[in-house]
């Protein structure tokens, strides 16, 4: 039998305001933290958004980051990362390989991302398992879709919980197989499991303001790819405004210190695919299932300002719930159901000058 209620996804709401009190005269008084996280925002785990330049950024500033694991071998994946060493703020990504596994944890690896397109899977649990019983391991899984998926992580000693099947921008899940549930619902029913694991939001998140969103329906964190692969320090190849190739993203990040003719001023996109994308699993997962896309993203310039910029956008956000925190937020803050044209009326209509996208 076929279930028809309404299912939400992040286009499909707005949050309504919530009056100011006079605790609070001013946003930057908002503060926008998780626990030690400086913001809820995550950086994915994907090959056109992990450098070591970004990691370091992100570290720094107490972001949460993700070492992806698209590479031959554990020893690629520790020769790739910023330091072989995880943190609170960096993760690395593992599929099923206890071997691979089991080398990064010689190696010092101590926080894991299990990270499985169909987490609410027997494999998966087993994998969360082994690493829990290593010594002083934390683990992220996902990712799942459901209250009972959410469940099983969390009863198999997870730290958080990805949630969202299908949600990404450059994923093809939903049209590929004909499976995923609207992040915003997913999210929903999965808080009616958490007890000691927090919810992860993943994927879907096109815009700063879904970031609150998510959280209102029960998020704690949430991971974008697209947020960051747009930016000076993410991974992916540099296009001029024709669309065609004009730098790497090392030469980019390096244009100031090595001279090498690279000018920030002529990159308007960069490279972001999907990890179940044809081109990342080309010679890693030769038989994977192909659920993914490839594509050009607008370059949105240096990673620092993006972050500041986010900062302000969450403190503003806050402000809007009429809240100091997160948690107050959630207390605060109502979602209401929109048209499609309540959505075109939300977004900015004017034309870009040709000199920009031309």
């Amino acid at each position: 039998m076929a279930e028809f209620n309404e299912y939400y996804s992040c286009d499909d709401v707005l949050l309504v305001p919530y009056y100011l009190d006079s605790r609070i005269d001013s946003r930057s008084q908002c503060d926008p933290s998780f626990r030690e996280y400086s913001l809820p925002l995550i950086a994915s785990c994907m090959d056109t958004v992990y450098t070591k330049e970004l990691d370091k950024c992100l570290t720094d500033k107490k972001i949460m980051v993700w070492v992806h694991r698209y590479f031959k071998s554990y020893k690629d994946q520790l020769a790739a990362a910023l330091i072989p060493k995880s943190s609170e703020y960096r993760w690395f990504a593992v599929g099923r390989d206890v071997d691979w596994i089991e080398g990064l944890y010689n190696k010092g690896i101590r926080h894991f991302v299990v990270d499985m397109a169909h987490g609410d899977s027997h494999i998966c649990e087993q994998t969360v398992k082994f690493i829990k019983n290593l010594k002083d391991t934390k683990v992220i899984a996902g990712n799942v879709a459901t209250t009972s998926g959410f469940k099983r992580l969390q009863n198999a000693g997870v730290w958080g919980v990805r949630v969202g099947i299908g949600s990404g921008s450059i994923c093809s899940t939903r049209t590929s197989t004909g499976f995923g549930v609207p992040l915003l619902t997913s999210i929903e029913r999965c808080l009616r499991a958490k007890d000691t694991a927090i919810i992860i939001a993943d994927g879907g998140i096109k815009y700063p303001g879904d970031i609150p969103k998510a959280i209102r329906f029960g998020a704690d964190m949430v991971v974008s790819g697209r947020l960051w692969a747009g930016t000076k320090l993410a991974a992916g190849y540099c296009y001029d405004k024709h669309k065609m190739a004009y730098c790497s993203a090392y030469d980019l990040i390096h244009a100031e210190d090595e001279a090498n003719g690279c000018d920030e001023n002529r990159v308007y996109y960069k490279v972001y695919k999907g990890m179940a994308s044809k081109e990342a699993r080309a010679g890693i997962l030769k038989e994977a299932s192909i659920e993914g896309v490839s594509g050009l993203i607008e370059y949105t310039g240096k990673t620092e300002e993006f972050i500041e910029n986010l900062r302000r956008n969450m403190q503003s956000a806050l402000s809007y719930g009429g809240a100091i925190n997160w948690a107050e937020f959630r207390r605060n803050v109502k979602a209401i159901r929109i048209t499609p044209a309540a959505w075109e009326e939300s977004r900015t209509h004017v034309l870009q000058p040709e000199s920009v996208y031309g």
